[in-house]
This record gives C-alpha cells, structure tokens and sequence, in this order.
C-alpha cells in the first residue's frame, strides 16, 4: 500500500516537472508571438506591400516614317547602352571615382568608340537622374564590349549594360531637315506633356523637330505596364497584370525619296558652281559668291503635296542617337556656319525679287489698273527706257531702273513678265499710289490672297510667316526702332519696291511654291501637305487619311491668268533675232525636251542687305512642268550667289530633265549602297570566263 502510494507521488512529481519544463517553453514562445504579431505588425505589413510587388514599364517603340512608296526612311534599332547605377556608385570613395571614369573611357575608346571622361562625368552629374537611377553615359557600344564588362564588372563597381531601341536612319543624312530627330524630354517639356494623351516618363525621348515632332502623338508607342510580385531576392514570384506595349503607328509621307535624294544632289551642286563664277568688282568694294546655303522644294501643284524639300547646309540626325554633346550642338546653331539645324524651305524668309511680279500683275488686272479702262491694256505697249522716274516726285530717291538699266523697249505684260522689266511694274505701282481711286496696297492684298505673309499652314512645326509691309507695319516698326528707319511714312518708292518683291518683302521658299501653285492649277490655294497617313504597325491598314486641305478659292478668270501664263512660258523658251532679246530663262533651258515636257517659270534676283559689306544677290527660280496640266513646281533659292537665271535656273533645268526623260535614278539606302560595294569587289576579283578562256588559249599556244 505503502509502495503504491510511493509511486503516486513520484509520477506526480515527474509530471509537475514536466509541466513546469512545458510551460518555460512555451512562456518564450507566447512572449516572441506577441512581439512579432502586436510590436512588429506594421513593420512587416509595410515590408509585404514595398517588397512584395513591383511595377515594370515596358517601353514601346517609335512608328516608322515612310516615303510615298513605302520605302522606310526612319526605323528603329537595337542600341547597346553603358550605364551608371548611381546608388551603388555612391559607396565608391570621391577619390576613386576620377580613376574609374578615366579607365572606363579608356576601354570604351579601345573598342572602337571614342569617349571622354567629361562625356561620363556630365551624364552621371546630371539633375536629369535621381539617385537611385542608372545613367545612361555611352550608347552605340560594340557585343564585345558587353560581354566583357559583364566579366569584368569587379574593375567598374555600379557599372553595367543594357539594351535600348533607337532611332535609325536607312539613308543617312537624306532629308534629315524634313524628317527631323528625337531627343530627351527637357523639364519645359515635362510640364507639356502631362495632360497629353500619351503617357511619358522622366527620361523618355521625344520628337523634337520636324515631321518627328509634328506627328509625336501618332509614332510614339504606348508603353507597356506590368505588375508582378517578388521575392526579397527581387525573383518574380507572380504576375498579378499584364499590359503590352504598344508601338508606335507608321507615318507615311507624301515625298518620293528619289526625288528627294535628286533635289539635295542638285541644290548642292548649284552652290558649288554659283562659287565658281569669277568675282564681281564694284566701285565701292568687292562681291565674292560665297552661296554658302540654299533651298529647293517640289509640290505637286494640283493638290499641294510636297514631294521634295532639300535645305542646305543639313546635318546627321544619327548625332541625336547617341546624345548630342554641347560643343556639337552649338556647331548646328551658330551662324557662322549657315545655321545647319534651320529648314530654309519653311523657316528661312528671302525677298522674292521678281518672282512676285505675277502676283502684282494679278492686283493690276483685278483692280482693272491693266484692262480697258485703266492706264494699260493687257496688250498696250509701255517703252521700257531701263529708268523710271516716279512722277512729282520731290526729294529722296526718284529714280529707279532695271538690273543693270538694260533697256527692253516696248513691252506689254507678257514681254515684261518674259524679260522681267521692273519699270514696267514701277509704272504699275506708282499709279497703285497716285492715282485717285486706287489703293497703294493693292499689291499686297493680292499677295496676302495668294498666300503670302501668313504661314501656309504645313503640317511641320515653327513655319515662318514671311512678311507683306505695309504703311500700317511701317509706322509700327518705326514706332518700335526709329534709327532703323528715315521716317515713318509710307512713300511711293516703297510701294515700287514691294511691286517687285523687295524693300520689306520676306517669304519662305514654300509660300512662294504655294503661291504659284494656286496661279498654274486654276486658282486652287491649298495648305501643302505632307503627310499622308499613319498606319497600324501590326495590321496594316490606314488610320488616319490625311486628304488634300483648300485654304482658299481664288477668283482667277482666264481673262487674268491666261496672260501672265503665256508671259511665264515664255521665259525658258522665248528669244528674238532681231534684237537678241530673251526670256531670262531660255539660256538654263536650251535644248530642253520642250515639245514633250513645256516648261514655264519665273527667273528672280533679290539684293542681301548689308550695313558693311558687299554681298552677292540671292538667286531664285520658279519652275513649272508639264504644260498645260503640270505635275510639278519647284523652288531654287541660292544666298549670295548671283542672278537667278544664271544660277538658279539651271538647278531646275537639270531636275526637270530627269523626270522628262524618265531617268530619275534610284536612290540606295546605306545598306543597299554597301552590299552593290561587295558585290562590285567580288565581281572585279573574279575573272569573266572570256579571261579564263583567252589565259586557257594563250597557255597552250606556248606548247607548241
């Protein structure tokens, strides 16, 4: 009994231990639950919710531009990044970092792409990127290089690679003016497109001129989002959401690359022949033809389609790829060198000289100052002396002539538009302005009506207006800078000048194309176009139709056109033996295909002002094809180069000439020009079978 009870008290003995054991145990384990549940709570629930998901952009490309036949004139490629993770980079010591750019600069360079340790220092101290953001500082590097970073990453802590899609160009420099390039948002820019229908990220590239800029919203790609959670490893653990970007649509231009590519070839060659020509001695100084710039541009007058737009000097629009170093930039923008970024076409305003005179002709016949009973009629003759003296005229200058006081004899408005008389359109404007019942701006309004002084309203941006003066604009300018100005009067001699397209008269290259475009199609005035759809990239098809706009219907009777047509054709095909009198244009076209491609157009020279110098006339030349329904106008201006049918003429001569005879050659892109290389190499490496066979021939002659 005794025993038994002894065994009772040793199991609870055993159990009270047990339990004791049991409950120490679980006290820790109570207490560390209650830390890690009720003191740690929040700390892990924003832990789960910084950690556990994360947000990818996916970035989309840009849409293709593409000319009137499909061919890709910008495209998109694969570029190879250097980056900068500035995060990991601030743990190297200031001391150390000098030597690491310096190497890292050093072995790029090697590879074959020349960089300076100032181009990695202004990328990585950029305000552009946040301290945890990996810097861009080096595009365009070769695989090699990649790969060995990659293997040799404990050299460049922070250092690292990644792949990109960039801007590529199939032919170069080839209407880089046109096309234009992309670059980095700018903080102005930022602010821009917030509201925009596209969303962009700090860092994103945007269109920044040119058809790149004009049709952002359409070339640039929706970007892609993806939501995912991960691990503290940063392994994807799931995709929560998915949304794919989206590239870019394709924009489809009116412009013909060949063409194109054969305006740039011949404005270029017009400049280098208009500085051959022997300098011009004048009394007070010197006159050299420097032409150091020009422009061309070609529509299709029947529906205002531009398929050309040649500016000179151009620029490589690759440079903006890799980022555009300061010094590089200044260089486009400095005057000094002609101002290669600038679209002369749109942007640069030239007085049109004598290339206007349609256009006074139209003001004289419609306000019936040239008509029966006005002071002329359409055929009265008007005895060009080579002066004109303005009429009462009383102090200032009265007298105006012709280029070189070349007199015309007796002309009436055909001959003066084919041999270009000023003082027949001196006559014009002095009774625009002294005759009762006539206002002294009827020139201008028919200007403004053709399109003059107001942009055309092309689809590029920043377009120049030009400039139509008058008295209203001239008591302002003087209002604004008086020692600019004698007085702020408008006098008669102004209104001479503006009848033939100088004094104040500025327009661009296209205004003056637009403007004959409206005369020679029947006074249709359109706003050019250039674009001429954006398609889906995945389907094909057309989005958006961009269709030919009217501005504007002219009243243009036959009774007025027809007169000025006849004296325009005549200036590339008209000369009389009898006295040697010629259309200021027939030399440029003689021996041109007139039977089956008529020719008309419009020579120009306009004077470059000049406080301190001498400098050469701008040279100008409206040209039209073929007659009587032309498919063609086109626009040559050459700076300080001389007269216009000496030097600009012959520049549409040539261009016309092709397209007469059918000859317009095709155009390579870089990369067909480079395999037509190899292939010639291989073909001159390899001997014809005719060698073969006279080597076989003569080998066994020597036999015998």
């Amino acid at each position: 009994m005794n025993r038994l009870r002894g065994l009772d008290r040793s199991r609870r003995l055993r159990l009270g231990i047990l339990g004791a054991v049991a409950i120490s145990l679980f006290i820790p384990l109570v207490a560390r639950l209650w830390y890690l549940q009720i003191i740690k709570e929040t700390e892990f629930i924003e832990r789960v919710q910084d950690n556990t998901t994360e947000e990818i952009i996916e970035r989309a490309p840009r849409g293709r531009i593409l000319d009137v036949n499909g061919r890709i004139l910008v495209d998109n490629r694969q570029s190879i990044v250097v980056t900068i993770d500035k995060e990991e980079m601030a743990t190297v010591r200031s001391s150390k970092l000098d030597d690491l750019f310096f190497d890292l600069a050093k072995e790029i360079s090697l590879s074959g792409k020349l960089t300076k340790v100032a181009q990695i220092e202004d990328a990585y101290e950029s305000d552009r990127y946040g301290p945890f953001a990996k810097v861009p500082v080096v595009s365009d590097i070769s695989k090699e290089l990649q790969v060995y970073l990659a293997e040799y990453s404990y050299k460049w802590p922070g250092v690292g690679t990644t792949v990109v899609t960039v801007r590529d160009y199939p032919y170069g420099t080839l209407a880089a003016h046109l096309l234009g390039y992309v670059g980095s948002l700018s903080e102005d820019e930022i602010g821009q497109v917030q509201s925009a229908e596209k969303t962009y990220l700090a860092n994103d590239e945007i269109g920044k001129a040119g058809i790149e800029l004009f049709y952002e919203n359409a070339l640039r790609g929706t970007p892609g989002r993806k939501t995912v959670v991960v691990d503290k490893f940063n392994n994807i653990l799931e995709i929560v959401e998915e949304i794919p970007a989206r590239a870019g649509s394709d924009v489809q231009l009116t412009i013909d690359i060949d063409l194109q590519a054969m305006a740039e070839e011949y404005l270029k060659d017009g400049l280098d022949i208009a500085r051959q020509q022997p300098t011009k001695f004048e009394e007070e100084g010197v006159i050299i033809y420097k032409a150091p710039a020009g422009a061309m541009v070609v529509m299709n007058p029947q529906d205002g389609s531009v398929l050309a737009m040649a500016s000179f000097p151009t620029y490589d629009p690759e440079l903006f790829v890799s980022g555009i170093s300061q010094d590089e930039f200044d260089d486009l923008i400095d005057p000094g060198n002609s101002l290669p970024l600038l679209n002369r076409v749109i942007q640069g305003t030239y007085p049109p000289g004598s290339t206007f005179k349609p256009f006074t002709a139209y003001a004289a016949l419609d306000t019936g100052l040239i008509g029966s009973r006005g002071i002329l009629g359409v055929n009265s003759m008007y005895l060009d002396e080579g002066i004109y003296t303005i009429p009462t005229c009383e102090g200032g200058t009265c007298e105006f002539q012709n280029a070189g006081a070349a007199a015309y004899g007796e002309v009436d408005l055909r001959l003066a538009l084919t041999y270009s008389s000023d003082t027949y359109f001196y006559n014009l404007a002095t009774h625009f302005d002294i005759l009762p019942g006539f206002d002294l701006e009827s020139p201008q309004v028919a200007a403004k009506y053709f399109g003059f002084g107001v942009p055309s309203g092309i689809t590029l941006a920043n377009e120049n207006g030009g400039r139509i003066p008058t008295p209203d604009s001239r008591r302002e300018a003087y209002r604004q800078n008086p020692e600019a100005f004698l007085t702020d009067k408008w006098l008669t001699g102004d209104t001479l000048n503006t009848s033939i397209g100088q004094g104040d008269v500025l327009a661009t290259p296209l205004q003056i194309a637009n403007a004959y475009a409206a005369l020679i199609n029947g006074g249709t005035l359109y706003a050019p176009n250039i674009g001429l759809r954006t398609i889906n990239p995945i389907t094909g098809e057309t989005e958006v139709q961009y269709d030919a706009r009217v501005t504007r219907e002219l009243y243009l009777p036959d009774a007025f056109s027809q007169p000025i047509i006849d004296g325009l054709a005549a200036v590339t095909t008209w000369r009389r033996t009898d006295n040697g009198l010629e259309g200021t244009a027939y030399s440029a076209f003689l021996n041109f295909p007139h039977e089956d491609w008529p020719v008309s157009g419009k020579t120009g020279t306009s004077e470059k002002q000049s406080l301190d110098a001498l400098i050469a006339d701008y040279a100008l030349f409206v040209g039209w094809g073929p007659n009587p329904e032309p498919e063609y106008v086109a626009v040559v201006i050459l700076e300080e180069a001389g007269f216009g049918g000496s030097v600009a003429a012959p520049v549409v001569r040539r261009y016309f000439e092709q397209i007469a005879y059918g000859i317009v050659p095709r155009y390579l892109s870089v990369a067909e020009a480079d395999e037509a290389a190899r292939q010639l190499a291989n073909e001159l490496q390899e001997p014809s079978t005719e060698v073969e066979a006279i080597a076989e021939t003569s080998s066994m002659g020597s036999g015998d």
